[in-house]
């Protein structure tokens, strides 16, 4: 037996390498090794509670190689592209984008190869609920008084957009209304510009509210004084302070509307103006007075003694 395989053993071994190159020659013209791109889904894993996560990109195209044989089987869902979160803090990230392939599959290129994560944490704060009245009311009635279920709520949302937040607001129509009514309104959250902030969730969502109309009272328009604190740095000169709106509507009380010539301000403190600046502040409205707006915005124009000085010798 052992002699029947010596004999013409080197004949034996070309037909062999003969026969598997021709077995290969046959399997890759049958099989080829073919190449297609594949659109995946970039999935996150280890992400943190607590934190919003948002991406760049959603999608990474892969270019991928195998024998064709294998395509016919796979789908795109067998393909995976992902980032790991796994240690990642606040902020944002160039994360690399990893990959998962099928058995027998080879990655020619990736695109894109990285992500920018932002990692944002998720908190609450409290804002006020202010509510905003439009029209006017019929039978020359006037609102006396505007009673809310809440002064303030609490907002939700990633600190990025929630620290753009600065009220919840409401809006009501009285047009047209000649008995005192209640409503539940809807609020949104806004910023300092009154623009509406979206991206964070209100808690509660409505406040109830009763408007209580009155006949016979006053209007008057008057005018607004910021009252300002002497308590302004050393070494600073206040150079301007203008009020918006500089008049406000009153109504009320005949008798003490008829004596009045503005309305105050409460106290500005200045002791921590180092530059010029604005301030939402209070109204102090007197009892048995209606405004339709108890808030208004000062703007405090400050300069240097030295620029000051400086300015008077260049003239």
């Amino acid at each position: 037996m052992i002699s029947f395989f010596r004999k013409n053993l080197p004949e034996k071994c070309l037909a062999l390498i003969v026969a598997i190159g021709c077995w290969i020659f046959v399997m890759n013209d049958q099989n080829p090794q073919i190449e297609n791109t594949y659109t995946v889904p970039i999935g996150i894993v280890n992400a943190p509670e607590g934190y919003q996560i948002s991406k760049d990109v959603e999608e990474v195209k892969l270019k991928v190689r195998a024998p064709r044989s294998l395509f016919s089987n796979v789908e795109t869902s067998s393909f995976r592209a992902y980032v790991d979160l796994n240690g990642v803090e606040n902020g944002i990230h160039d994360l690399q984008i990893q990959t998962v392939l099928p058995s027998g599959f080879e990655l020619i290129s990736a695109g894109p190869t990285k992500v920018s994560i932002n990692v944002d944490k998720i908190e609450q704060k409290e804002v006020a609920v202010r509510l905003n009245l439009s029209g006017i009311p019929g039978d020359d009635k006037v609102v006396a008084s505007v009673e809310q279920s809440l002064q303030n709520i609490t907002i939700e949302g990633p600190v990025s957009i929630l620290n753009k937040v600065t009220a919840a607001v409401g809006y009501i129509g009285v047009n047209g209304n000649n008995e005192n009514f209640s409503v539940t309104v809807p609020l949104i959250a806004v910023n300092d510009k009154d623009k509406e902030v979206e991206g964070v969730k209100l808690l509660p969502k409505t406040v109830d509210v009763s408007i209580i109309l009155a006949k016979g009272l006053n209007k008057k328009i008057i005018d607004i004084k910021p009252t300002l604190m002497s308590d302004l740095p050393m070494g600073y000169i206040l150079k301007s302070v203008k009020v918006e709106p500089e008049k406000i509507e009153v109504s009320g009380n005949p008798d003490i509307i008829g004596n009045m010539t503005y309305l105050s301000t409460e106290n500005i403190s200045l002791a921590n103006v180092t530059k010029s600046t604005k301030q939402t502040v209070n109204l102090i409205v007197p009892e048995d007075i209606n405004v339709p707006n108890q808030e208004v915005t000062v703007w405090i124009e400050i300069e240097t003694k030295e620029n000051k000085t400086d300015n008077k010798i260049n003239k």
